[in-house]
């Protein structure tokens, strides 16, 4: 990362990193991840070769909420107290701006799944006789959580920047994201998931399952959300300039 980058990077962590409400939000992520694996080992008992992907299936399906946390204020909350003026005459491209901030509510995201992994350890340290799996695969499942955060984020970060309320935009994020969310975690058991909506479950990469496809989706529409994002904040900049 170049230097403004890393600079907005490091300020809005360490931001978030000092208020109640970013652990607040840690601890409901695990919460709700504990829930859900608790539902899908009751349906799936006697089958503990499924464990990691019973496991990554409640991570991706509640990555919306700390995605949705961490991006609503990112451009709003700037916009409403006036602050958003003075980013966009700093001496910084578009381009750092965006991925600054984009960074940092990644970062704070993965973090968010990284709490709710230690559930998961617990579960091994209490489960008796322990279960037998492949780690390898517990942690492409995590990597699909990280993949669906990265996508929640971006799509976040694009609605901070497009409307006026930062509330408006965590509620857009949670609306469009978490019922891509549940195909991403396969989590309707009545929906084929053999069919077309393969291309969306990322709970497959914690089956072995090496598809390209749900990554590719992921990646190229994430890096869709920042360009128009890119786009936009340079409006606004042409936009400001031209008013004074």
């Amino acid at each position: 990362m170049s230097s403004p980058t890393l600079v907005l990077f490091r300020k809005e962590c360490s931001v978030a990193l000092r208020t109640r409400a970013t652990w607040c939000v840690f601890a409901a992520y695990a919460a709700l991840v504990g829930l859900f694996f608790v539902f899908r080992l009751r349906s799936a008992t006697g089958l503990p070769g499924l464990l990691p992907a019973l496991f990554a299936s409640p991570l991706v399906l509640a990555t919306p909420v700390p995605a949705a946390f961490f991006t609503m204020g990112l451009f709003s909350r700037e916009r409403a107290s006036g602050t958003l003026e003075t980013l966009l005459t700093a001496p910084v491209t578009d381009a750092e701006v965006v991925l600054g901030k984009f960074a940092a509510a990644w970062f704070l995201s993965l973090l968010a799944i990284a709490t709710a992994a230690l559930e998961f350890r617990a579960y091994l340290l209490l489960a008796s006789p322990p279960p037998a799996f492949d780690p390898l695969l517990v942690g492409a499942g995590f990597a699909g959580a990280a993949l669906a955060s990265l996508l929640w984020t971006a799509l976040g970060l694009l609605l901070s920047l497009l409307v006026r309320h930062e509330s408006a935009a965590g509620a857009g994020t949670l609306v469009l994201g978490f019922p891509l969310a549940t195909v991403a975690a396969e989590a309707v058991p009545a929906v084929p998931y053999d069919s077309a909506l393969r291309l969306c479950s990322l709970v497959d990469l914690a089956r072995g399952v090496a598809d390209t496809r749900p990554i590719f989706a992921c990646v190229s529409v994430a890096a869709f959300c920042l360009f128009v994002a890119v786009r936009v904040l340079e409006s606004r900049r042409w936009a400001s300039s031209s008013s004074v």
